[in-house]
C-alpha cells in the first residue's frame, strides 16, 4: 500500500467511528426508552383475516 492509500483508510475508519458513535448516541438518547405495546387480539384479527385492510393515511 502507498502511503497515501495508508492515510485514507485511517481517515476512513475515524469517519466510520464517529458516525457510529454518533448514531449509537442519538439511539441512546431518543430511542432507547420507547416502548411498543402490542395487544395480541388485534395482531391476532390482522393474520386471521381474509381481505387485507389498506394501511391508513395512504391514498388509494
Amino acid at each position: 500500500m502507498k502511503p497515501l492509500d495508508k492515510t485514507l483508510v485511517r481517515k476512513l475508519a475515524v469517519v466510520l467511528v464517529i458516525k457510529l458513535a454518533v448514531l449509537v448516541a442519538l439511539w441512546w438518547g431518543f430511542v432507547r426508552e420507547q416502548r411498543v405495546t402490542v395487544d395480541t387480539n388485534s395482531v391476532a384479527a390482522q393474520f386471521l383475516q381474509s381481505t387485507p385492510i389498506p394501511a391508513k393515511g395512504l391514498p388509494q
